[in-house]
């Protein structure tokens, strides 16, 4: 519960709705009006007193509630626009330094990243981890008065625009992999030995999707997250708001893509699905797909509400959003296969990279990558079996074991292979 929840003497809810009603009306632009830029709508929200709503005042937000916030961006979403690409930024990683940070980093970062006048990401995946992200490589290790980083990471998205950058590193091989890992702010741009890769996706182009490798970065001792060595404690802190981002709960309410369905793609949509069926003049065999598309959507925007409000008022705890991140990772690519069966071959034709009809086949050539971010669905069931379920954890054969134990026995498996 914040400050303002205890509070008596806080702006009520419905109070504080007129006032977003009539602010939005006057202030946001249609939302079709692409005039703006997300960081210039971002500094109206900003100087307004709009971002950041459930964040205290004294870094920036409004020092109101989860509710205050929800009920802001239901008056937003009446046709109006908000900026969406600073959801990892304000949802994930300004909730993260809020949890855990020093009060100079929050003082320090907050109110810009609330702004919008810095970008954040998360640097967590690495390319030889896999969903184990706890096994970093990446190093950082002390010298005098800074940290040097040395590693690299990847799938990291909106990295070639970001300004700052979260890391998980490895600060202490000599003990087990989860106890030796720290989380360090990394300035991106301009920054010397960091170099940003776009990654071709499968769908053809280069999009948010990023390579980064870090040659001798040095970085003020001040930019730890948290206490040296308990990084892992920062990053399910991350993973945590993370899932609650992914399924617009939270701090991301309203910042994410969230409507019917939790980020499906648009050429699943029921009405998109039934149009192109009548052009194809191929309902028959479809219909009861499209139908149960329509259902499992509709399901899961009551389901997501429920447990988005039980969050918000404390009757749930944020594990719940595993439930919420799971179905939209299984979901998504259904519902893709479902599209790209009703589109047939009109949603398949490109002409090289160009697209020339439709997308449904894009979409199913991406949607696996919902199932992926954000922890992937195999990672949302243990999280659900052993955070909600109280089901035991499975074996695992590095417990205890000082990190470079188990990289010394990984070299003599892979030199014995």
């Amino acid at each position: 519960m914040t400050a303002a929840e205890e509070d008596s003497d806080a702006e009520t809810v419905e109070a504080f709705t007129r006032r977003a009603r009539a602010w939005v009306k006057t202030n946001l632009p249609a939302a079709q009006d692409d005039s703006l830029s997300d960081r210039e709508l971002q500094a109206i929200l900003f100087d307004g007193g709009f971002a950041g709503i459930a964040m205290p005042s004294e870094y920036g937000g409004a020092g109101l509630t989860l509710e205050h916030q929800q009920a802001f961006f239901d008056e937003a979403a009446r046709g109006y626009r908000v900026p969406r690409s600073f959801c990892v930024s304000i949802a994930i990683l300004g909730a993260t330094l809020l949890d855990t940070a020093s009060d100079v980093l929050k003082s320090r970062h907050l109110p810009r990243i609330l702004r919008g006048d810095e970008q954040w990401i998360q640097l967590l995946s690495e390319p030889s981890g896999g969903s184990d992200m706890a096994a970093a490589l990446t190093r950082l290790a002390r010298d005098g008065d800074d940290w040097v980083l040395n590693g690299a990471k990847m799938w990291s998205t909106s990295a070639m625009v970001a300004d700052w950058g979260m890391c998980l590193a490895r600060t202490d091989f000599s003990v087990p992999k989860h106890a030796g890992l720290s989380m360090v702010c990394v300035p991106l741009k301009a920054t010397k030995g960091v170099i940003i890769a776009p990654i071709r996706q499968a769908n053809g182009v280069e999009a948010e999707f990023c390579q980064e490798f870090f040659d001798e970065v040095r970085i003020p001792a001040d930019h730890i997250v948290g206490d040296v060595n308990d990084g892992w404690k920062v990053a399910k802190t991350l993973l945590a708001h993370e899932r609650l981002a992914a399924t617009g709960a939270a701090h991301g309410y309203g910042l994410a893509d969230r409507f019917d369905g939790l980020g499906s793609a648009p050429t699943a949509d029921p009405v998109v699905l039934v149009e192109a069926a009548k052009r194809r003049r191929s309902c028959e065999g479809l219909r009861h797909q499209i139908a149960d598309a329509y259902i499992e959507r509709r399901v899961a925007k009551f389901a997501g509400d429920r447990i988005d409000t039980g969050i918000r008022i404390g009757a749930l705890q944020p594990g719940w959003g595993s439930v919420d991140k799971l179905h939209l990772g299984m979901n998504v690519p259904r519902e893709a296969k479902v599209a790209l069966a009703v589109h047939g071959c009109d949603g398949v034709i490109w002409d090289g990279d160009q697209q020339v009809v439709g997308s449904a086949g894009e979409d199913w050539v991406v949607s696996r990558g919902v199932a992926l971010g954000g922890g992937s669905n195999e990672m949302q069931r243990n999280l659900i079996s052993e955070a909600l379920l109280g089901l035991p954890r499975e074996p695992s054969l590095d417990a205890g074991i000082p990190f470079s134990e188990v990289l010394r026995r990984r070299r003599g498996h892979d030199g014995d292979a």
